[in-house]
């Protein structure tokens, strides 16, 4: 009996493994669904070391920010898998003028973890869409015909001065922190932040934001054209 299982038991080795079928962006386990709106969805995407995601399909454009060091192998499906570096606080813009499916997995030491901002199908841009760069704590980090995407930097007890957020959008944190922040006519409201935590704000937001901690803080604010 052994001499007829052994052969098969090698055949079976030596055939191709099957495919996975790709799955929609929000059915794969390790991109999290953690807000949604008309707008937009944000994924928190966590992927231990050693581990890797589904082939998925990603459909619609979006902002990733990356909230730790990490070396990622990103293959698209049928095509040669690429060795990536990634930096804790970049942000890139991925557009998608037709849909990608791909995997990535963790192959460095440390867990990789990114905060994925898909953006829907555009609306009408408001009129008034001025930009922030003036304000202190606010440097413009990228823009293009979807997103103006700033990078807030404040020191402990620095404050931004008040500010019109023109544009919706969100705010993604980068770092863990103690914020204050304050609007017209309002009592100043102070949020602890960790990582990847996030705020919505409408089109027309007024407010200042000043770092009661004791650490620097850094966010992300991505304004929807």
């Amino acid at each position: 009996m052994k001499s007829v299982i052994t052969p098969l038991f090698l055949l079976f080795l030596l055939l191709p493994s099957p495919v996975q079928t790709p799955v929609p962006i929000e059915r794969e386990p390790r991109h999290r669904l953690k807000f949604e709106n008309r707008y937009v969805r944000l994924f928190d995407v966590l992927i231990p070391q050693g581990d890797e995601s589904l082939y998925h399909t990603h459909t619609h454009d979006g902002v990733g920010i990356k909230l730790t060091d990490a070396r990622i192998r990103d293959g698209e499906l049928g095509g040669k898998p690429a060795d990536v570096e990634v930096k804790r606080g970049a942000v890139n813009f991925t557009h998608f003028p037709k849909p990608l499916t791909h995997k990535v997995g963790n192959v460095g030491g440390t867990p990789f973890r990114n905060i994925f901002v898909e953006i829907l199908p555009p609306t009408a841009t408001p009129a008034n869409a001025e930009s922030l760069a003036p304000v202190p704590g606010y440097t413009l980090v990228l823009e293009n015909d979807r997103v103006r995407v700033y990078r807030l930097a404040l020191a402990p007890g620095q404050e931004t001065e008040l500010h019109t957020h023109a544009l919706r959008g969100l705010g993604v944190a980068v770092s863990e922190g103690e914020i204050s922040f304050g609007a017209p006519g309002k009592k100043s409201k102070t949020v602890k932040f960790q990582p990847g935590d996030f705020r919505w704000h409408e089109g027309g937001t007024k407010h200042s934001l000043r770092n009661v901690g004791t650490t620097p803080f850094e966010a992300v604010d991505i304004e929807l054209k």
